[in-house]
């Protein structure tokens, strides 16, 4: 694992696009290095999507799937719409996160 590194996925509509592009930028500013390997990452970081089921359903799925993955020194966070509206059903329905954007 790459210290002071990041994987970010973004799902979802164009505006999601633009904040993952803001929170990457802001990372990079900070001296993080983005990776295209979740298992090379210190943060994995997925901007979800929660405004249809479908949409919710795929956030879920990539969310689990990665904290399956996660390792004891990488810190799993979950950003937008879905956890702005549904916050308290994201922390039930996927354990491992870390915290919550």
């Amino acid at each position: 694992m790459k210290k002071n590194s990041f994987y970010l996925v973004s799902l979802g509509c164009a505006k999601n696009t633009v904040d993952s592009n803001s929170m990457a930028q802001l990372l990079q500013q900070d001296g993080y290095e983005a990776v295209n390997d979740p298992s090379a990452a210190d943060i994995v970081l997925v901007n979800t999507c929660g405004f249809i089921e479908p949409a919710r359903e795929e956030s879920y799925a990539i969310l689990n799937e990665l904290a399956q993955g996660k390792t004891d020194n990488q810190l799993l966070i979950a950003a937008g719409c879905l956890t702005q509206r549904y916050g308290k059903e994201v922390l039930e329905k996927v354990s491992g996160i870390d915290g919550l954007l």
